[in-house]
């Protein structure tokens, strides 16, 4: 194909818009898949720049009389018509001489030459029928749709509207194509059928993809008849009506500004749905960001949680020990004192009554507060690694409802990462379905408890024996009374030698001795239970901290990746559309 020279300001616009369409191909590059046709396509407009046809594309369903209508608009039978899909490459008509032998470019583009292409600079494009039952028609003629820069969509008379001419013509408006709408082969209908065919088109193109573009009705056949049988009266097959609307066109500016307008029109199109693509993608992943910061703000509510029920099982705790204290003193004031000597009762008597009444009973309130805590933190963290599954598993198939179109590696990535994320809370849940965390603290619990009890036992014990001993087996020694037995010789020799007084304070400071080592036992016990508390406690702390480091982090980082690259795109994006506003101006006001 001869080559269409630009020179002066158009030239320079040329070059810069070249640049512009390259530059906005290698910022799609970098979006993933799904937009590397959209970049192929900008590459193809920046490539047919260089040779600058103004671009006339006639689109249609096969059979609907596409390379008779051009024939009809050169006035010339140059493409070869029939009844089967004649038309397999895409056929160029550029302005020139006339040459009626076509040659094969190596893109499978057979380019002719014609006087009456509408005016220097323009070429009229053949495409292969659209509806054809070759796939490879449909695939060839709407590869090449991108690169018009008016199209002429004809339409048969007798089969008005296919889906297949819907979908191209919806390619057409995404691509910002100028759209022409001709109907053909009116001369097979009445002319109030041809009302009614009118009346139909207009009204689908209305409703079903909101276009109200300019139609003809033509009849290329009878155009061609008369032009062949010299009989040109008039406007035989309403082709001057066309012609005169493409003068029209022509005219409002030279073909090659034109041309540079409409692919700029094809750009800002392409860029403005890839604006719209990322926009969606990072409203998805601003979506996902929320539901792990939920996730994450539950690791707090719960670490929160853990915190109050702690402290209420501490106070419950600290209230039986305080209670065990005070019936602990109170017994051995009342069964172990000075007075009773002589009336002490027997020592497994004393001990049995000391257990249950100071010892059983605590240990039963202290066992209660302690289940019951334990419980609570079951039962909240069973609900809580519940409530995490449910909402992963909401996050998860939210992904999968928007993942089309998003990058499918990362997201591969994110989505393996979530499932890990589900298992590990899975096995988190079932680690409280056991028991077994119920069953270790009761252990320890009841470690203490025994240990507690035989070292208390032992202690009052050793106080009893002391009053045992104390107690006189009969009249005292010296005045006619049998001997005291060995343990009361030990303790009551010195009772005797010194008075009574001394006795009554050695006695008293061996029951503050057995009253501080009761005190001392209980804060052992106490401190025990508590930190079997805060232990319990910390372990769940530990879980919800290691969750969320190792777990939900992660996820949430390459969120923050992918919020970051969306945003930078965007930000490119819309440096390009600034430069596309900024071109087409200059552009406008060449001359």
């Amino acid at each position: 194909m001869m080559s269409n020279t630009l020179d002066g300001t158009l030239a320079a616009l040329r070059e810069e818009e070249i640049r512009l369409l390259t530059d906005i191909g290698s910022t799609l590059a970098e979006m993933g898949d799904a937009s590397q046709e959209d970049r192929q396509r900008l590459l193809d407009v920046a490539n047919d720049l260089r040779e600058m046809f103004f671009l006339v594309v006639i689109i249609g369903e096969f059979n609907a009389g596409k390379s008779s209508f051009i024939n009809a608009l050169l006035g010339d039978t140059l493409l070869p018509t029939g009844i089967t899909p004649t038309t397999e490459a895409i056929e160029l008509i550029h302005y020139g001489d006339l040459d009626r032998k076509p040659t094969m470019r190596e893109d499978d583009i057979r380019v002719w030459s014609h006087p009456n292409t509408g005016a220097p600079g323009v070429a009229l494009v053949d495409t292969p029928g659209t509806g054809s039952v070759f796939a490879k028609h449909e695939t060839t003629a709407k590869s090449f749709l991108h690169r018009s820069d008016l199209i002429i969509f004809l339409i048969s008379a007798k089969r008005a509207f296919a889906e297949t001419e819907r979908m191209y013509l919806e390619l057409a408006k995404k691509y910002g194509k100028k759209i022409v709408l001709v109907v053909n082969q009116i001369d097979l209908l009445q002319p109030k059928e041809q009302v009614e065919v009118r009346r139909f088109i207009e009204q689908q193109a209305s409703e079903l993809l909101d276009m109200r573009p300019l139609m003809f009705m033509v009849s290329a056949r009878e155009a061609l008849n008369a032009k062949s049988n010299g009989n040109v009266v008039g406007d035989p097959g309403g082709i001057d009506a066309v012609r005169a609307h493409l003068r029209g066109v022509l005219n409002e500016a030279p073909p090659a500004q034109q041309k540079l307008l409409a692919q700029l029109d094809m750009a800002t199109h392409l860029v403005t749905t890839a604006q719209t693509g990322i926009q969606r993608k990072a409203d998805v992943v601003n979506i996902d960001t929320i539901k792990v910061r939920e996730v994450q703000k539950e690791l707090e509510q719960q670490s929160l949680g853990l915190e109050g029920q702690l402290k209420a099982a501490r106070a419950e705790m600290d209230s039986v020990f305080e209670g065990m204290r005070q019936r602990g003193m109170n017994f051995i004031d009342t069964n172990l004192s000075f007075r009773k000597i002589g009336r002490t009762p027997k020592r497994e008597v004393l001990q049995s009554e000391f257990q249950e009444v100071v010892i059983g009973r605590a240990l039963r309130d202290i066992n209660d507060a302690t289940n019951g805590y334990i419980n609570a933190v079951v039962d909240s963290s069973r609900l809580y690694w519940r409530s995490v599954i449910d909402r992963l598993n909401q996050l998860r198939e939210l992904m999968e409802q928007e993942v089309t179109g998003l990058d499918s590696g990362v997201y591969a990535e994110q989505r393996e990462a979530l499932q890990d994320a589900i298992r590990i809370a899975e096995s988190e849940l079932k680690t409280y379905s056991t028991g077994k965390l119920v069953a270790e603290m009761q252990d320890i619990f009841e470690t203490n408890s025994a240990g507690f009890t035989t070292s208390v036992l032992a202690s009052v014990g050793g106080l009893i024996l002391i009053l045992l001993a104390l107690a006189p087996a009969g009249p005292i020694l010296g005045v006619g009374a049998a001997p005291l037995a060995f343990p009361a010789f030990i303790v009551g020799a010195p009772i005797m030698a010194v008075g009574g007084i001394y006795a009554y304070r050695y006695f008293r400071g061996v029951v503050n001795d057995t009253k501080a080592d009761l005190h001392k036992r209980i804060d052992d016990l106490q401190k025990s239970y508590q930190a079997s508390l805060d232990e319990l406690t910390q372990k769940e702390r530990n879980r919800l901290s290691q969750y969320g480091k190792q777990v939900l982090i992660p996820i949430y980082s390459r969120l923050e990746v992918l919020s970051q690259r969306y945003a930078a795109q965007q930000a490119a994006l819309r440096a390009h559309i600034t430069q596309l506003g900024s071109l087409r101006e200059n552009i406008e006001r060449a001359k």
